[in-house]
């Protein structure tokens, strides 16, 4: 009588301790059985990509830069609003493209699947050096590793290239047929183990080329006296190719095609390459771009168009956030075709201090029409195509603003080639081409060393033998330094912001069984111990993510600006002691662990863990028990077992009863 009383109520307990909380049992339940056996952690949210607060960062089209951290252990706080985190042990940062197909930064045009021809545009076997370079000026203004090298025949003066170099090649196409040909894709070929240190390349138009076998067979520097005449008149022309650190192929749409070979001006080219040797360390290149092409021509040639800011920037050391505008007035615009052009991809472009860059295209008027393309959180080491679809019509203006950091800098930093020197431009693909409408450069009305030309002038007519001249168009006289007279560049992104509801419940039960990477488009390895997985979903505007992490403490994920400070993070972990998970969106506004949120905008959120093999695949993550499952479990053992069996599983859930209702 009284054994029975005794199981009867280790019974009642354990069936309302369950009941109770049925949530939490479970999970104690597999933390108990697995303890010791998890490798992984697993976090999941999903969010807008605007929330409207103040303390998220919005999710670009374009980059979108990520930081991400972990540590090896869980915060002892059962608050997830504590300020107790551990400190990280791995940490790191990426630049992605979380809603672009390509993540990589390649132009969202349709792949190449029919056979084509195939054309390589290589230096040969480079030497890049960090040594001191002695370089002869010539006539013209030229900028090499931060040094100005003074126009009119001066002396040689001495610049050390410790960081900057460029390397200038020259291409002549005339052994072909006499044929016309469209090329539809420039793929970057990049020599192994240097792909952090080519910045550029660029490939230009040099009619000029045509007769001159030394320019045409060239290689060397693209600036001093000992260069060919030809080889510097082509620099700063008009653009057939051009990519840049972090981008992938170009690859134009099905109506377009660049234009080369008879009845047009590429049948002579110049390749750039401006390396950036951070390290100081010399090594040997021999990369280029592939051009896919054929003879099979697409309805519309393609056009390159450069506009922004070089010639005059000066921006004052110690700035936080220097603004500066540009603009290509109307001027420039006037002579295009009716019905416009279309323009489907942009490159923005600044140096080092550039911390966000904007593009807009404006009416006539100086009205917003379509954004250009928009960095807000620019990375020099991430410069890849904006896929676009806008018409541009004859007279409408185009305005840049770029924002830079000079914190740090003890001098002016001016316009030039080297690394720490800067630019502000916008590279712009259209069709069809259109003459004259390949550069339009805003320029400071008081230019020393600089002859510039008139857009309605052709840069290679009325020229002195022996002259170089800088051939960009200045469209407008004006100090752009001073920003006040220029309206603020728009996005498509500026339009009110409307807060709306979360999509759906902010925490999910049970759901480590649920992951599945098939569910997500992308995922990107950000170091060997942290995946992260992602979709987007542009109708809903909702970006949903997963981070996969060799921990069991904590994981953190970030949206910002290349470094913690401003970046909207979230934070979660799963406590030890009870199994239940924490989960928090947070903003750091210093170098320190991250301010909760007052406005918590994730939803969908979840953190399990989990066992995985040792390349972190094949992984079984920790779920939730319910109530009825175990109930149902034991209604089926006493059945089955009959009264001996009821009672070792009624010892059994006193036992339990203790261990995790009680303990």
């Amino acid at each position: 009588m009284i054994r029975g009383g005794i199981l009867a109520v280790a019974c009642a307990l354990l069936v309302l301790c369950i009941l109770a909380n049925p949530k939490a049992i479970g999970e104690k339940l597999v933390r108990k059985l697995t303890a010791g056996r998890a490798t992984h952690t697993l976090l999941k949210f999903k969010r807008y990509y605007r929330t409207c607060d103040e303390g998220d960062i919005d999710i670009s089209v374009a980059t979108n830069r990520i930081i991400f951290a972990s540590g090896d252990s869980a915060p002892s706080s059962k608050s997830s609003s504590t300020t107790s985190v551990p400190y990280h042990s791995s940490r790191g940062s990426a630049s992605l493209r979380l809603r672009s197909a390509d993540p990589t930064g390649a132009y969202g045009g349709t792949p190449l699947d029919t056979p084509l021809l195939t054309m390589d545009f290589k230096v040969d076997d480079v030497l890049v050096s960090s040594e001191t370079t002695s370089l002869s000026a010539g006539s013209g203004s030229i900028y090499i590793a931060g040094t100005q090298v003074t126009e009119g025949g001066a002396d040689a003066e001495t610049v050390k290239s410790l960081r900057t170099s460029y390397v200038c090649k020259g291409f002549s196409l005339e052994a072909l047929d006499d044929d016309k040909y469209h090329g539809l894709q420039f793929s970057p070929m990049l020599t192994e183990g240097n792909g952090a240190k080519v910045h550029h390349i660029l490939l230009y138009q040099c009619p000029e080329m045509a007769g001159d076998a030394e320019a045409a067979s060239y290689q060397g520097r693209c600036w001093g006296d000992d260069v060919p005449l030809t080889v510097r008149r082509c620099n700063f022309g008009t653009i057939v190719a051009a990519w840049a650190i972090g981008g992938g192929p170009t690859i134009f749409p099905p109506a377009a095609g660049m234009p080369f070979g008879n009845g047009v001006e590429n049948k002579h080219l110049l390749m750039e390459v401006h390396y950036d040797n951070f390290d100081g360390v010399n090594f040997n290149d021999s990369s280029g771009l592939r051009m896919f092409y054929t003879p099979t021509l697409r309805p519309n040639d393609v056009g390159v168009m450069y506009t922004g800011a070089l010639p005059g920037i000066d921006i004052p050391p110690g700035e936080e956030s220097y603004e500066l505008n540009a603009r290509c007035p109307t001027l420039c615009t006037t002579h295009l075709q009716e019905g416009g052009v279309k323009i489907f991809s942009s490159i923005l472009h600044a140096h080092t201090a550039g911390r966000a860059i904007h593009a807009s295209l404006l009416d006539s008027s100086g009205n917003f029409k379509a954004s250009l393309g928009s960095e807000p959180y620019y990375d020099f080491n991430f410069q890849s195509s904006i896929e676009l679809n806008v018409t541009m019509n004859a007279g409408d203006e185009i305005h840049t603003t770029c924002q830079f950091n000079t914190e740090g800098k003890s001098e002016n930093t001016k316009f030039g080639l080297a690394t720490d020197d800067e630019m502000c431009l916008t590279y712009l693909w259209y069709y069809p081409l259109q003459p004259k409408a390949d550069r339009c450069i805003f320029a400071n009305v008081d230019i020393a060393n600089y002859e510039l030309t008139s857009i309605t002038d052709n840069p290679y007519d009325n020229r002195e033998e022996g002259s170089v001249i800088l051939p960009v168009a200045l469209c407008e006289n004006a100090n752009f330094a001073v920003s006040s007279h220029l309206p603020p560049s728009q996005t498509d992104g500026d339009a009110e912001c409307v807060k709306r509801a979360l999509g759906g419940d902010m925490y999910l039960e049970g759901v480590g069984a649920a992951f599945d990477e098939a569910n997500y488009m992308f995922e990107s390895a950000l170091d060997e111990n942290y995946k992260m997985y992602w979709s987007y979903d542009e109708e809903e505007e909702v970006l949903s993510v997963a981070a996969k992490v060799k921990t069991t403490g904590w994981v953190g994920l970030g949206f910002g600006r290349g470094n913690m400070i401003g970046s909207d993070v979230v934070l979660g972990w799963v406590d030890d002691a009870d199994g239940a998970y924490y989960f928090s969106d947070r903003f750091a506004k210093a170098n320190v662990v991250p301010e909760v949120d007052e406005s918590q905008d994730y939803w969908g959120v979840s953190v399990v863990q989990g066992s995985c093999d040792e390349d972190g695949e094949n992984c079984n993550w920790e779920q939730a028990v319910s109530a009825e499952a175990l109930l149902l479990s034991a209604g089926v053992s006493i059945r089955r077992l009959g009264w001996i069996g009821g009672t070792l599983w009624c010892v059994a859930s006193f036992v339990m009863t203790f261990v995790f209702c009680l303990a």
